[in-house]
């Protein structure tokens, strides 16, 4: 066994096989041998046909006929608000044996990971987008990396506990504290890999350190919300950037944890078109002698990519619109960076812009849920009563939660109507219904097995 079979938290019990002639047949042979309809001999790892073959040889999961004696209660907080898209709704594939459980992880460290693959992921994945397909990736690639690596595994527990705690999900047994945590740990752990560089590391980090940019978010929200704080969490997604430059491995970016960072092309001429321009006539109006005049290319170069958020919502609600809105923080030059941490009144004008955009990714990422209607008001009083012209439309977007509404604000059209309609609605909260229950049954079924196997193993 040299990589953990990293799908045991995903594992779904499989129909029983029903003999079709009197006598007795195994049932608990490989699926190979069985779509052969030959005799297994259920080696393990491998059976001797699939070892003769060079074939992969799976084992289905069988289901436990009785899981308890006393039943799983039914979750009486299980609603979503609002919900994710894409939640893991197909039967989930066979486990690989052998099962295990991962040294050092409890039954609380399984729910997490469960809940991970079967909902987490999905705020970080962008569809069908052709350009960007990566859900088996951060279904599967992304899990198998984190049981090689501690600093992605703790990213991840801390990620979905951040997510139960977020839906207020609390039969599935996660404390807050496990939050708290994992959170603490995932950047120790991380920044210790940093400084590292271990070669081996390379893929798990570039993971890591997108999944950062979500765990990070708390820091916009609750009784200790920094004001600013997307100050600091441009920084994170800069360290994406970083963590490129460190590796400069180019056979690194052909793999497929690279296509986690996938970016849309920008057209930056016709982007700048898109611009309104009251924005345009902010930077023009710099003189010379201003604190500014030094960044007036910089400040361009943010409104061009800023540009392109107008000109992809002008044709409607689109994925490539949501995609382009997650990566806007990691186009920015370094020079606009540290203007805006230097509080330049333009630089924090064009992030509260940004922030209205912000404002359509609620319904598909739930950690970006909250931040502009925090964010937008610490920029308008940080600036105060001298700018408030140019953050007219950022305080007007506050007072609107309907997304055509805002559009027709931003884009200054009130006729306007979306070319395209996003392709993929969220579901509905009932699909929601019951993940608590399902959650405390599955890992408990799947903990049963692990450990069966394991004494098995260990039996002389």
């Amino acid at each position: 066994m040299n990589e953990p079979m990293f799908t045991v938290i995903r594992a779904a019990a499989e129909k029983q096989y029903h003999a079709k002639r009197p006598h007795r047949k195994s049932r608990t042979g490989c699926r190979n041998c069985k779509a052969r309809k030959v005799k297994c001999d259920e080696g393990r790892p491998a059976c001797r046909a699939c070892t003769a073959r060079s074939e992969t040889c799976e084992y289905p999961v069988l289901p436990k006929r009785a899981l308890s004696n006393s039943p799983v209660r039914e979750s009486q907080s299980t609603a979503l608000a609002p919900p994710t898209n894409h939640v893991l709704l197909e039967k989930p594939p066979l486990v690989k044996e052998p099962l295990f459980l991962p040294t050092g992880r409890d039954e609380v460290d399984m729910r997490l990971l469960w809940f991970y693959t079967t909902n987490t992921w999905a705020s970080y994945s962008s569809g069908a987008l052709k350009i960007r397909q990566v859900d088996k990736v951060l279904r599967e690639t992304v899990v198998q990396h984190a049981f090689a690596h501690p600093f992605l595994m703790n990213c991840l527990l801390g990620l979905a506990a951040m997510h139960i705690n977020h839906c207020k999900i609390r039969d599935l047994g996660v404390p807050v504290s496990r939050e708290y945590f994992y959170r603490a740990k995932a950047f120790e752990t991380y920044r210790h890999a940093l400084q590292v560089a271990d070669p081996a590391t390379y893929p798990a980090l570039l993971a890591c350190s997108l999944f950062l940019c979500g765990l990070s978010t708390d820091g916009f929200r609750g009784d200790d919300a920094k004001p600013l704080y997307i100050l600091d969490w441009i920084m994170l997604w800069r360290g994406i950037g970083t963590i490129a430059d460190i590796i400069k491995d180019p056979a690194l970016f052909k793999t497929d944890v690279a296509a986690l960072l996938s970016r849309p092309e920008v057209d930056l001429a016709a982007s700048a078109r898109h611009l309104p321009n009251h924005l345009l006539f902010m930077v023009a109006s710099i003189k010379q002698g201003d604190p500014e005049y030094p960044l007036i290319q910089p400040y361009y170069c943010g409104l061009q990519y800023l540009g392109s958020l107008y000109l992809e919502l002008s044709n409607g609600f689109s994925l490539l619109l949501w995609l382009r809105i997650a990566t806007f923080l990691t186009y920015l030059p370094s020079e606009f960076v540290d203007a805006a941490r230097q509080r330049k009144p333009r630089a924090l004008i064009i992030l509260a812009h940004y922030l209205v955009f912000l404002k359509f990714t609620g319904d598909r990422v739930w950690w970006m849920q909250g931040i502009s209607n925090n964010e937008i008001p610490n920029i308008c009083n940080f600036l105060g009563p001298k700018w408030a012209s140019m953050l007219r439309v950022p305080m007007s977007a506050l007072l609107l939660t309907d997304h055509k509404e805002i559009a027709k604000l931003l884009l200054e059209n009130p006729c306007w109507e979306p070319a395209l309609e996003n392709p993929e609605k969220p579901p509905l909260a009932s699909v929601y219904e019951g993940i608590a229950t399902r959650a405390l049954t599955e890992v408990k079924q799947i903990t049963e097995q692990a450990r069966a196997y394991q004494e098995r193993r260990l039996t002389p």
